[in-house]
């Protein structure tokens, strides 16, 4: 798996510490940042790479470097300003498409201690090809994000219209999806054992797996 062999307990503990340090504190200790934090972290996106490809996402991208499939450690405080200056978890992307930003994407969120998170979900840049979608198509998806609320007391994120636009009636039964602006269901599992192994690979695998259904239904669609 591309020699990840799991995150080691400094790292984490540096990771659990980092939302509250600032830049001096950080800048002070960049080498455990890179051995035990950074240098896992893009093992990690290879091994999930692999393992995603070889099972229900055969042609999900993964890039193993910072602003490919690794979020910034950092916050931006320009949008932020009363946010820490970092984070303290780590955010891990996985798309199907050919440009990352607008492409259906799986996301792992990884905490040392309050959990991992997991999500399926895409930007709605045409909003126009996703209400078509969902009128001709939308029992599926509605089916598979029931699936996922039941099982893994997911929450739905589609924030969106006060009322179903034209020409869909009012009382269409996938109303709520054809008002939304933005999509995405994410659940959060307790940080298990393995994350000290490579087998917090499998484990990742599998709870993202249970996403296939609604991001196929994505790709199908929308990708």
């Amino acid at each position: 798996m591309s020699g990840f062999v799991g995150f080691s307990t400094e790292g984490l503990e540096f990771l659990a510490s980092l939302g509250s340090k600032d830049k001096g504190w950080f800048d002070a200790h960049r080498p455990t940042c890179r051995a035990e934090v950074v240098a896992p972290a893009k093992a990690f996106v290879e091994a999930m790479g692999v393992e995603l490809a070889a099972g229900a996402f055969p042609l999900i991208q993964a890039q193993p470097k910072v602003n490919g499939s690794m979020a910034p450690i950092n916050n931006d405080l320009r949008f932020s300003p009363n946010a820490a200056p970092y984070k303290d978890h780590l955010v891990f992307k996985f798309w199907e498409g050919e440009v990352k930003k607008f492409a259906p994407t799986l996301w792992v969120r990884m905490h040392p201690v309050d959990g991992i998170g997991f999500a399926s979900g895409t930007l709605l840049v045409d909003l126009d090809r996703w209400r078509n979608a969902v009128d001709e198509h939308g029992a599926l998806l509605v089916e598979a994000v029931a699936s996922l609320r039941e099982e893994q007391d997911a929450d739905l994120i589609a924030d969106g219209l006060k009322r179903v636009p034209k020409p869909y009636e009012p009382d269409h039964p996938h109303e709520m999806l054809l008002r939304a602006k933005g999509f995405q269901i994410r659940w959060v599992v307790p940080t298990p054992q393995t994350i000290g192994s490579g087998a917090f690979v499998d484990s990742c695998v599998a709870e993202l797996e249970r996403a296939e259904p609604v991001h196929r239904w994505l790709v199908d669609h929308l990708g």
